[in-house]
């Protein structure tokens, strides 16, 4: 397979043509502005009789890399703005600073130039692998951003909803846990796994799946990210990007309803609500209700997000970004249904039917989740700028719910009653500075910051007691009722706070126009203390302590303005869950190394993006149980995993034609004998293979004009569900999606039809259980758009 890896690798490169290592090159860098001094963004920056150009990020800011020695025509255009145009000298290993100012225009542009809004797949810049704006070519790591549109044309609420196109990230069930290059990862046990707007501090728990309403972008950073956002796993971060309040008024409706009942309403509004227009607002707010295929799965959500900025001046900005999210559930979250094995030990995966659950009517489960967000931007001068963001979360829940518990017999299943408690909060602290300097033909844009986290939960009340069994054909949920007084086998009353003091320096450096080297140092502090609240508690205290250096080198080769390779190192540290004295403890921190190789090519004007990554993760420190006659709660370090794989990921546009289109291979299994395996075992919800494409088509030449139909699908081969029993196979599957829209003016009306197939898949398995999460079938989504500019 190794070389399989390599030949895919060089095929690619070889697709590229000649390598010119003479091109003499330079870059040019702006800031685009309203008459009213705001920053304007998705305007599109272009150097006339090029392919060359670049968007505006959300404060205005674009930079065109790679831009071969000469003299150009920068032109700048935008829906509701007059065109602008800027002579721009470039030299070689030099970067030329323009800021330009656009006028409102009574008259809107083209459709071409509206229709290249509405239909863009691509997302040339991000800062999420570096905390500044980096074009995605310079970044020597595998970064995927999706798309507003992508968003949309998905009719995706829910992250969960979107992962289809996200090259080689698969949800694993109805939860917020989620598998990147086959490791899993969910809040509150991975902290950095979802982040928002580059910061920590993920509004939803574990058990939710995080809503899209007020999300402009998702990116996703593959790999170790420890530099920037501290301990987590090493699969990679997912960065939900917001939206942002805008200077124009801007009004958008979206209404929509389905299969199981599905109805979804949401209202986005923005605009100034000054004069000067300095003070600027941007109101969110949605709702969404459905039932399901399966038994007893209601599910209620309510969101609100209201956000203001003031803009003290065209360089400093203060922005305010508050969200809160309400959700109601008959089940916190679905449990999945039983598998049942065969005589063999093999699995059947076809016995018991879609709607079965062992989840009662009569549980339930309610989750109340805030934030609130001040960020601070300040640009000293066109070298120097700062930023301060202050970030709180606090996640509420409460629920009832019966589960698994033990093996089938005779059809029928032993279940538990849980009962949960749960008030979490998460303090974060950011603070950084970016300075860019340059002598000859050798750049600098240092980072240095510093990261203060405090985390954890502040009340832990969980309680476990055995229930009645259920019959898997023929369920009677009559006596669910618990007692008032249930006997409780397993009880939880304890807070847990994390201090968590990171610092970090960073320095991206540029060797003329062809050459990029980035270098990253962290060191990070970790604290955490478990207390009981009351006797209850069955662990009665947990503390961990541990302190890592992080660094991260990278290499990118730019041989054409749209060609990069790269090379990159990095590491990163999660400290154990589990680390008390009564189990073992304390243990070292989990600990990984990635190296990273790939390569990058934008093209089509910069409308299509290509990437290919390899890499290899080695991952240490994970606790296997050790039990012994006098401690059968005993844990043991062992040597840990390793991930290794392939990634190719094709998104943009050409002409009307727009595509996401993915592959990924993995292979992570134990790399050792232990009580979690064989050596060489998979690891579970860890499948070889991911491909998916998503194609659209968008009419705009003809006269069915404003149509658009498309058509996707996903491959993901066969996972191993449970580790420690490798026989627990979840079967491989194919989905396949189409949406077909028609959009006139303001309004676009649209039909999603996912499972065309109506296959019966499972997404993946629950830890130490015979039970599997299964895919929704055929299911049709009819939604309505109202755009008012």
């Amino acid at each position: 397979m190794k070389n399989s890896i390599l030949f895919i690798f060089l095929f690619t490169i070889s697709l590229t043509g000649r390598v010119d290592a003479q091109t003499q090159t330079g870059t040019i860098r702006g800031n685009i502005r309203s008459e009213n001094e705001q920053p304007l963004t998705g305007i599109n920056v272009g150097l006339e009789g090029t392919s060359l150009g670049s968007p505006t990020n959300n404060d205005g800011d674009f930079v065109i890399a790679n831009v071969p020695v000469g003299t150009y025509v920068l032109r700048a255009t935008g829906v509701g703005y007059s065109a602008t145009r800027q002579n721009a000298v470039v030299r070689v290993g030099k970067t030329l600073n323009l800021d330009l100012q656009l006028n409102e225009s009574a008259q809107t542009l083209s459709d071409v130039m509206v229709r290249a809004e509405r239909t863009n797949y691509t997302e040339r810049m991000s800062s999420v692998a570096t905390r500044t704006d980096v074009p995605l070519l310079e970044t020597p790591q595998s970064v995927q951003s999706i798309s507003q549109r992508v968003i949309k044309d998905r009719q995706a609420i829910t992250l969960n909803e979107l992962s289809p196109v996200m090259t080689g990230v698969k949800a694993n069930n109805g939860m917020g846990a989620f598998s990147m290059r086959g490791f899993t990862g969910y809040y509150p046990f991975d902290a950095s796994f979802i982040v928002v707007n580059g910061i920590r501090g993920n509004l939803y728990l574990w058990s939710q799946q995080p809503l899209l309403y007020n999300i402009e972008r998702v990116e996703v950073l593959r790999g170790p990210a420890s530099v920037l956002f501290s301990e987590g796993i090493p699969g990679g971060v997912i960065n939900m990007v917001t939206k942002k309040p805008q200077v124009a008024n801007r009004f958008e409706f979206n209404g929509s309803y389905g299969t199981w009942n599905f109805a979804r309403f949401s209202a986005d509004a923005t605009g100034a609500l000054s004069g000067n227009k300095k003070l600027l607002y941007r109101f969110i707010a949605g709702y969404d209700r459905t039932n399901s295929f399966r038994d007893y799965q209601e599910k209620e959500n309510v969101f609100v997000a209201p956000s203001l900025t003031y803009q003290f001046a065209p360089k400093t900005s203060l922005n305010l970004e508050v969200n809160y999210a309400y959700a109601r559930a008959v089940h916190q979250y679905d449990r999945g249904t039983y598998i049942k094995p065969k005589a063999d030990g093999t699995f059947d995966f076809n016995v018991y039917p879609n709607n079965l659950t062992v989840q009662s009517p009569t549980d339930y489960g309610r989750n109340h989740n805030s934030s609130a967000t001040l960020t601070f931007n300040h640009e000293v001068n066109q070298a120097l700028s700062v930023a301060v963001v202050q970030r709180y979360v606090r996640s509420k829940f409460e629920f009832a719910d019966h589960i698994f518990r033990g093996a089938i017999r005779n059809d029928s299943v032993s279940r538990g009653y849980e009962q949960w408690f749960y008030d979490q909060f998460n303090s974060q602290t950011t603070a950084y500075a970016n300075y860019n300097t340059s002598t000859g033909i050798i750049g600098h844009s240092i980072l240095a910051g510093v990261d203060y986290s405090r985390y954890g939960w502040l009340k832990n009340d969980y309680r476990s007691s055995p229930s009645t069994r259920i019959s898997i054909f023929n369920p009677d949920y009559s006596n669910d009722i618990p007692a008032p007084n249930p006997a409780v086998d397993y009880y939880d009353d304890n807070k847990q706070i994390i201090n968590l003091i990171g610092g970090y320096v960073q320095d991206q450096i540029s060797f003329g126009a062809g050459l990029r080297a980035l270098l990253s140092l962290r060191y990070d502090t970790y604290r955490m203390t478990q207390t009981p609240l009351s006797e209850r508690d069955d662990l009665q205290g947990n503390a961990s302590e541990a302190t890592a250096w992080l660094p991260r080198f990278g290499l990118v080769y730019l041989p054409r303005p749209n060609l990069s390779f790269y090379g990159s190192y990095t590491r990163s540290f999660n400290p154990q869950v589990s680390n008390s004295g009564g189990t073992g403890g304390p243990f070292p921190p989990r600990t990984a190394e990635q190296v990273e190789v790939g390569y990058k090519g934008d093209f089509f004007q910069s409308r299509l993006s290509t990437m290919v990554a390899l890499y290899r993760i080695d991952y240490r420190n994970i606790l296997a149980p050790a039990p012994t006659d006098a401690n059968p709660n005993l844990q043991a370090v062992v040597d840990g995993t390793r991930s290794e794989g392939v990634e190719l990921t094709v998104q943009g546009n050409i002409g009307d034609a727009s595509m996401v289109v993915g592959y990924a291979y993995n292979n992570h299994v134990l790399s050792q004998n232990s009580t979690l395996g064989m050596k060489g075992a998979r690891f579970q919800n860890a499948p070889n293979h991911i491909a998916n494409a998503w194609l659209k088509y968008d009419l705009s030449t003809t006269a069915l004009r404003g149509l658009g139909i498309g058509l996707g699908g996903r491959y993901v081969s066969d996972q191993v569900g449970r580790t420690s029993n490798q026989r627990y196979l979840i079967p491989a599957s194919t989905v396949l999606d189409a949406v077909v829209n028609y959009e006139r003016k303001r309004v676009n009306v649209q039909l999603n039809i996912n499972n065309l197939t109506n296959a019966r898949y499972f997404t993946g398995g629950f830890a130490n259980t015979s039970s599997a999460a299964l895919g929704n079938p055929f299911n049709v989504r009819l939604g309505v758009n109202y755009l008012i500019r």
